[in-house]
């Protein structure tokens, strides 16, 4: 497949994400104003952070009066997760050079994340992954314009109930891999156990990490997976093939 294709196949697979992300977006615009920030710096935000919850987390705790250094350790703790997401995406592009994977650990977010790691290997390319990050970055920066321009006009219940696309939106990122494999499904039920459990004992932004730490490495050790960590598949080349095109239908399905 040509660069070009690639490129484009990327794009096409992060269009069902522009539906989450422009409405979030919006939603996280309408807030940032209101917690005090001026349209520049709101717009910013979303171009140099490039992380919802990250972003979100930084407008509530500035609005509460939080200091810079409390705002960049929970940002940390909370964004924690992209490390493993950003090893797991350049275990599958071993030739991808030192500046490629400086821009590319940049604009991984838990929707290229898991677009990408589940792609079939004909897609697993960096010019796929190109075309994946330009779609979804300059929608989520486009969601935040919207939101700005729109402050003064959407009503304050409108903004808020924005809020729930991101759930939403993660919600069906994960389900289809759960339908897939019933230990999947199991693995994100445990996460949630020990997430809900944890948070109860520690603070949240911490039981996020070490739930999310202890979940990955149980499922590194009992989930099988040849499409994510760069191996070759098990399977016949024909049904290869016909996983390619599944999964190209089901993005395309969801468009």
């Amino acid at each position: 497949m040509s660069a070009a294709k690639l490129f484009l196949t990327g794009m096409r697979h992060g269009i069902p994400v522009v539906f989450g992300y422009v409405p979030v977006g919006i939603a996280y615009g309408v807030s940032a104003l209101e917690a005090g920030f001026s349209p520049f710096e709101t717009i910013l935000m979303s171009v140099m952070v490039y992380s919802g919850s990250g972003q979100v987390l930084g407008v509530s705790m500035t609005a509460q009066g939080a200091s810079l250094a409390a705002i960049m350790i929970a940002t940390f703790l909370i964004n924690f997760r992209y490390f493993i997401m950003s090893a797991c995406i350049f275990n599958r592009l071993p030739r991808l050079g030192v500046l490629g994977r400086i821009c590319g650990s940049w604009c991984v977010v838990d929707e290229t994340f898991a677009i990408f790691t589940t792609a079939p290997s004909k897609l697993a390319k960096g010019f796929y992954l190109a075309g994946l990050i330009c779609l979804t970055y300059s929608s989520w920066i486009a969601g935040a314009v919207i939101g700005v321009a729109a402050h003064s006009l959407l009503p304050a219940w409108v903004s808020a109930g924005l809020g729930i696309a991101l759930y939403a939106l993660f919600i069906a990122i994960v389900m289809p891999g759960c339908k897939r494999n019933l230990k999947i499904g199991l693995l994100v039920l445990l996460c949630i156990l020990v997430n809900c459990l944890l948070s109860s004992i520690i603070d949240g932004s911490w039981a996020i990490v070490l739930s999310t730490l202890g979940c990955a490495a149980i499922g590194a050790v009992f989930i099988k997976d040849t499409k994510g960590t760069g191996q070759k598949p098990q399977d016949s080349g024909a049904a290869d093939s016909a996983d390619t095109k599944d999964n190209v239908k089901n993005h395309a399905g969801e468009a």
